[in-house]
């Protein structure tokens, strides 16, 4: 028999990742919108990076308007790693997959419960069918 955790893992949404922008790109679409050159905009998104790490690295938590707030933190063992809180507005606009410009693999499956997710591994797989938890599990898959 198989694994619920198979079943979600062949059918669950994912996001189909588009190329990664990287920062000419950026200082690009930062010049068109502003009135500073691309070689500026690229400047200074490069200094940003390492202000930012300089701030994080003596305590202070930085916060970028549109994007979030950086702060530090420490692990029990000692290790440091920035975190994030991302910022509402950035939160919002991706809330809902129907609001996703982007591609999104097994888009049909958003809202799909494991009694759903039996169903369809069942016909698809009938010499191997779905096993669910025993005690179940409530709400979407991937939710």
């Amino acid at each position: 028999m198989a694994n619920w955790i198979e079943a979600v893992n062949r059918y669950r949404p994912r996001v189909t990742n588009a190329p990664t922008i990287d920062i000419d790109f950026l200082a690009e679409r930062l010049s068109v919108g502003t009135l500073i050159t691309r070689p500026l905009a690229r400047m200074v998104l490069e200094e940003l990076g390492r202000e930012v790490a300089g701030l994080l690295r003596t305590g202070h938590k930085v916060r970028l308007p549109g994007i979030g707030t950086l702060s530090p933190r420490v692990r029990l063992g000692g290790r440091m790693h920035p975190a994030i809180r991302f910022d509402e507005v950035l939160k919002r606009s991706l809330s809902t997959v129907d609001a996703f410009l982007g591609a999104v693999e097994n888009r049909e499956s958003v809202g799909l419960d494991l009694a759903a997710l039996k169903v369809r591994w069942d016909a698809e797989y009938p010499d191997d069918p779905l096993e669910l938890p025993a005690k179940g599990r409530v709400g979407a898959v991937g939710g």
